[in-house]
């Protein structure tokens, strides 16, 4: 679980609550995340702390798409009825989102297939679109620690 003081610092607005990843590692360690809702109509958030930026004072590119592959993999596992592994993400930067700023995460999952489900996520920030990203993720037989 993350750190308390980043949860304080974090702020999250009315209605969110920490998210906790299903396998309690890289997720918790990068966040916090928070959602709201529930699948098929939630929400993902997270405010841009100090550790998720770079040198321009906005968040790293990379934590952007970790967020986003995060969302990803959470509409995919609750779409394609289990766990799955990112094999594919084309992510598009369209603004930056500074350091303080809260972004809003949501998705869809486009087509649930035999083997992989298709997902486009879109970031936002005071609800102008700032990323954009379609993937693949590929459904995971966990019993045989195996790709379907």
């Amino acid at each position: 679980m993350f750190k308390e003081e980043f949860i304080q610092k974090a702020n999250a607005p009315d209605g969110f609550k920490v998210y906790e990843s299903r396998d309690g590692m890289f997720s918790d360690r990068i966040g916090p995340y928070f959602i709201k809702g529930r699948y098929p109509d939630l929400i993902m958030g997270v405010r841009i702390l100090e550790h998720h930026s770079n040198l321009n004072g906005v968040s790293h590119g990379g934590f952007m798409m970790a967020f986003v592959d995060t969302i990803g993999g959470y509409i995919a596992a609750k779409a394609g009825d289990g766990p799955s592994v990112t094999a594919n993400l084309n992510s598009n930067f369209m603004r930056p989102a500074p350091v303080g700023a809260w972004v809003e995460g949501s998705g869809k999952a486009l087509k649930v297939g035999r083997k992989a489900v298709f997902i486009r996520v879109e970031l936002t920030l005071e609800n102008k679109l700032i990323f954009t990203a379609e993937g693949i993720w590929q459904k995971i037989n966990r019993d045989k620690g195996i790709l379907k």
